[in-house]
């Protein structure tokens, strides 16, 4: 087995400099899994080849660097590109940079960034001439001590190796990470993303109603500002404003006197896009292309003479949900990484909302879409929110009677850590609202887009299509004139499904078209209870919703 030895040996070069490249924090650690896997079968099954074919010994060494050239070459131009941007090079604003240029702007992006260039290249350089040194002294022993003819032994070995590349490219993900396939797939997932939106935005051109069918007025008074808080995998059983034994909303309860707080709320869908369409857009579970041919709310808003800001923690240009984003006058995208999947905290967002509750348009409307407790939980929140980390309370031993396993139980203490800094976050923003608009009407609502299943009904933590709890949200409101406490008390016990949510928008923005309807508007005098739907059934509470508690009562 000599010769297999080898070409582990080579394995050891290549493998180490992907190391060193993760140390230095170029790689991150599932891009180091990935090509160190793709490594691990393409070095010795690609040079074992040649072995295999009785090449000259040349080849052995040119096809050995040329590899670990391809992959190191690969991780500088990742660890340049996610220096640079803040973002995995996969991101479709980095692709934009990388393939939306020309010739001009390249070679001003390199003379105005060639010290982070030349980082990358030396780190590259210094790699590849210690690989190209410890090749050069393997080889010159080998010329010494020429490898034995191959064995069946050594033949088999080299041909798993080599079915083993050929094999992780049946997995789309795996032969994604190809550093010969990478750019290339990019490029064609950049073209088709960029061919989808301009086919989704032409569709709309073709189908949406003419602007004078709109018929948009302005019924409000001079001076308006509403905000709309969009929370992510928020489930309000887990919100102590909503009876939950553990006192997760604390700021929340102590505005209780303020909020309209709803308590038999469900969304559409139980997933992010699915669901946010039919809340932005006319799109419903009846009608779910309507979003085609009508307006949706940012457009309506503006044609009433808002101004419109969308502030967000999420990744822009996320299919549809960019067409929409893009349409407000001012947009505000904070998160730098990888998506709903990056350690960005919401509360990075509160100086962009005050900047914009501080605008002098006479009319406002400022979308503000959080991370909220979208999974992984332990990343939406600083440490000094971890308060239920390692608690033995009536939440842990009611799960532990169930039957949750550890891997559910110790979610729920860190989704529990979410919701307590999402409480923080939502409390400062209603807030702040209420500070900036003392002189003028306003109103605040905040929702999710859809709730988690955390161990309540099965042992399953994330998003449930199947679980009413995968769709139990919250929905709060705050309004400058907010009705008596017994109107209140009637109002929050209504029941409500989200894909009518553009009507209760509209409502609090006054605005008035031939696409409000008053009977889905959930503040209306005219509103009328339909039917709700959950996975294609019916939906009915498993038991009547608890009144809202302030945090002094919970």
């Amino acid at each position: 087995m000599f010769i297999v030895k080898s070409l582990l040996y080579r394995l050891g070069i290549g493998l180490g400099g992907l190391t060193v490249f993760w140390a230095l924090g170029m790689l991150s650690a599932r891009e180091y899994g990935k090509s160190a896997a793709i490594m691990a079968t393409a070095l010795p099954g690609l040079a074992g080849l040649c072995l295999l074919l009785r090449a000259r010994p040349g080849w052995l060494s040119a096809t050995t660097l040329g590899v670990i050239a391809v992959f190191f070459l690969d991780a500088a131009t990742k660890g340049f590109l996610r220096d640079y941007f803040g973002l995995r090079p996969n991101h479709l604003l980095v692709l934009q940079a990388v393939f939306n240029t020309n010739p001009s702007e390249a070679g001003e992006f390199f003379r105005h960034n060639w010290r982070d260039v030349a980082e990358a290249g030396a780190a590259f350089a210094i790699l590849m001439t210690a690989a190209g040194l410890l090749e050069h002294r393997l080889s010159r022993a080998e010329a010494l001590h020429p490898l034995p003819p191959l064995r069946r032994r050594s033949k088999l070995a080299i041909v798993t190796f080599f079915t083993g590349f050929l094999a992780l490219h049946l997995n789309p993900t795996m032969a994604k990470e190809n550093p010969l396939l990478y750019w290339p797939i990019r490029y064609l997932d950049y073209k088709g993303q960029v061919a989808h939106a301009d086919r989704l935005q032409r569709e709309l051109d073709r189908n949406m109603a003419a602007r004078a069918e709109w018929q948009v007025r302005y019924r409000g008074p001079e001076r308006k500002t509403v905000v709309w808080i969009i929370g992510e995998s928020l489930n309000r059983n887990n919100m102590s404003i909503y009876g939950y034994a553990r006192n997760t909303t604390p700021m929340l309860g102590s505005l209780r006197d303020e909020l309209m707080v709803f308590r038999d709320v469900v969304s559409s869908e139980p997933a992010t896009m699915a669901s946010l369409m039919k809340m932005l857009t006319p799109a419903s579970l009846d009608d779910p292309d309507a979003w085609t041919r009508q307006p949706d709310l940012v457009m309506l808003a503006r044609e009433a003479g808002y101004r419109t800001y969308w502030i967000s923690n999420q990744v822009p240009n996320d299919g549809w949900l960019g067409l929409v984003a893009n349409r407000a006058d001012e947009r505000v995208f904070i998160n730098k990484g990888y998506g709903r999947g990056e350690n960005n905290f919401d509360g990075n967002l509160l100086p962009d909302v005050e900047a914009a509750l501080a605008g002098d348009a006479p009319r406002k409307l400022i979308v503000v879409h959080l991370l909220g407790a979208h999974p992984t939980y332990d990343m939406r929140y600083p440490d000094e929110f971890a308060r239920f980390d390692n608690t033995d309370d009536d939440v842990m031993a009611d799960l532990e009677a169930q039957g949750r396993s550890l891997w559910v139980r110790r979610p729920r203490n860190d989704y529990d850590n979410a919701m307590a800094y999402n409480d923080y976050v939502v409390s400062s923003l209603i807030r702040k609202t209420m500070a900036a608009t003392a002189k003028s009407d306003a109103a605040l609502l905040f929702s999710s887009d859809h709730a988690q299943e955390v161990g309540h009904t099965r042992n399953h933590t994330g998003q449930s299509v199947s679980d009413a709890s995968g769709y139990e949200i919250p929905m709060l409101v705050w309004r400058r004139n907010a009705p008596g406490a017994e109107a209140r008390a009637a109002l929050e016990a209504r029941p409500y499904q989200t894909d009518r949510l553009e009507h209760t928008m509209l409502g609090l923005l006054d605005i008035d078209t031939p696409y409000y309807n008053a009977a889905h508007d959930l503040l209306s005098d005219a509103f009328t209870p339909a039917p709700r739907r959950i996975n294609g059934a019916p939906y009915v509470p498993a038991a009547a919703p608890p009144a809202p508690v302030s945090a002094e009562a919970g």
